[in-house]
């Protein structure tokens, strides 16, 4: 592949569509420098000629990050649409009599990866307004459209004993809220007395609350720290720090341990609050996605391109993987699904880019993939495989606008990184972001940028420690690529 992609690469230099001389590629000079002690990937390409606007070490595979989701959110708007809703239902084998239903009730997850507590209330809703207020058999919670996920990643693995953040939640087809479980915490009145902690729903079980933080008088210093452990079949949060009188609601979400079991003691919650009886056990199980019984109710969620935008803007780990199983197991992958089997089709989709954006000169990609949020340390990259995928997106007229809506805009980007920049920095450029600080510094960037004349280039960089240099700074890294995209947004 080297020597036919530089063959292309210098022709994309010296000719334009129609034959004409190009101008020269642009230096990127901060990152060139960067290069000297870093492994530096860039490539910056115009999109109606596909002429080289800037380039460095384009070639060069390192770690992405949550640039991964990027492809993660192509391959979900190639397999389903932008259009595409996943269900969640209710179903059941067993016969209705009057407002008991006899037998099992099943909760079958169909892999939404934003499914939601106010989602399951509407679910539990609507199996209450066809009369059923009686469940002689069992709450099961299937969660058969990808088998139980195992977590393989170091953080996931980690976070099933101990989870201090929400980031590394578990997977499953029937998860909610996104893997994690939703505490709210108030302050005392007065600082003689304790703070509340209330789960969301208030009466979910299977938790253990350590709770102290101290309420100390208005005006003071708020600062909470909170983690989950699991011990001997129990999760434990424990909530450490003060908070001052008046303070307001202070939410946080922690990852849990059993994504399905999760769901199971959330909906024997809402159950329960809605005046529906369980007389049997709470379970999940693995089965048949398409094997249940007759449909009780029903649940559909936002769009795919609605999903994608907060996908994206606050780089959801649990939304990007959960989509990579969703394109798995809707193209008839063997289950139980593992995420590195299920991101085989992103390496697909990363050959298929390649092959559209340089044809025969691309060779095919060496893009590698065990995840599509980023999360692993195996998915790796070039700045050129990117820009392909960019590429491709682009040339999708019923996808683009749907998969270009989804990127941020720096102005209105959640994100700090994003937020520093000159003004065509912040209005003309759509991009995803991309962080990982163990074992070495990962940033990464990659999205469009809008030229003068009101064209497109696509543009890819990758930044990496090494293990001589694993610690790089925001200074060496977001500045570096900002200067260098201001200098190309100036010139075009």
């Amino acid at each position: 592949m080297p020597g036919r992609v530089a063959r292309a690469a210098s022709l994309a230099l010296c000719l334009g569509a129609g034959g004409s001389a190009l101008a020269a590629p642009m230096a990127l000079s901060n990152l060139a420098s960067l290069n000297r002690h870093a492994q530096v990937s860039a490539f910056v390409m115009k999109l109606s000629d596909r002429s080289v606007i800037a380039e460095l070490n384009a070639n060069q595979r390192l770690r992405p990050a949550s640039a991964s989701k990027l492809y993660a959110a192509s391959a979900a708007l190639q397999q389903f649409g932008p259009d595409h809703r996943f269900t969640s239902r209710f179903t059941s084998q067993a016969p209705i009599a009057g407002s008991t239903l006899n037998g099992d009730l099943v909760f079958v997850g169909g892999g939404d990866p934003a499914l939601d507590t106010p989602a399951l209330r509407t679910l539990v809703a609507r199996l209450s307004g066809r009369g059923i207020s009686t469940i002689t058999g069992d709450l099961v919670i299937d969660d058969g459209l990808f088998g139980p996920v195992p977590c393989l990643t170091t953080d996931r693995c980690s976070a099933q004993r101990r989870s201090s953040h929400a980031y590394s939640a578990p997977l499953s087809a029937a998860g909610v809220n996104f893997g994690t479980v939703n505490v709210t915490l108030y302050p005392g009145e007065s600082p003689d007395q304790n703070s509340r902690v209330v789960l969301q729903p208030a009466e979910l079980p299977g938790y253990r609350i350590d709770n102290r933080v101290d309420t100390v008088a208005r005006g003071g210093n708020a600062g909470v720290s909170a983690w989950r452990t699991y011990e001997s079949g129990v999760s434990t949060l424990h909530l450490r720090g003060n908070l001052p009188v008046g303070y307001g609601a202070y939410d946080f979400q922690r990852g849990v341990t059993g994504p399905a079991q999760e769901t199971a003691n959330m909906l024997a919650t809402l159950l329960r609050e809605a005046g529906i009886r369980v007389q049997g056990a709470v379970r999940t199980q693995s089965t048949d996605y398409d094997s249940h019984g007759a449909l009780l109710a029903r649940i559909e969620s936002d769009t795919l391109a609605e999903q994608l935008i907060p996908m994206l803007a606050y780089s959801n780990n649990y939304m990007a993987d959960t989509l990579t199983l969703d394109v798995a197991a809707d193209s008839g992958y063997n289950l139980p699904l593992t995420l590195p089997r299920a991101s085989q089709a992103l390496e697909a989709l990363a050959d298929r880019a390649d092959a559209f954006a340089y044809g025969s000169a691309g060779n095919g990609s060496d893009a590698a993939f065990t995840s599509g949020s980023g999360l692993s340390l195996d998915n790796n990259i070039s700045a050129r495989d990117l820009v392909a995928l960019l590429d491709y997106m682009y040339h999708q007229d019923a996808l683009f606008p749907a998969f270009y809506g989804a990127i941020p805009v720096p102005l209105s980007a959640p994100s700090r990184t994003l937020k520093r920049g000159n003004f065509d920095f912040q209005t003309r450029i759509v991009a995803k972001t991309g962080t990982l600080s163990e074992p070495v510094t990962v940033r990464a960037l990659a999205g469009y940028l809008r030229l003068s004349d009101g064209g497109f280039a696509a543009f890819g960089i990758l930044i990496n420690g090494t293990k001589d240099d694993p610690a790089l700074t925001y200074q060496q890294t977001v500045t570096a690529y900002q200067h260098d995209l201001e200098a190309i947004l100036a010139a075009y």
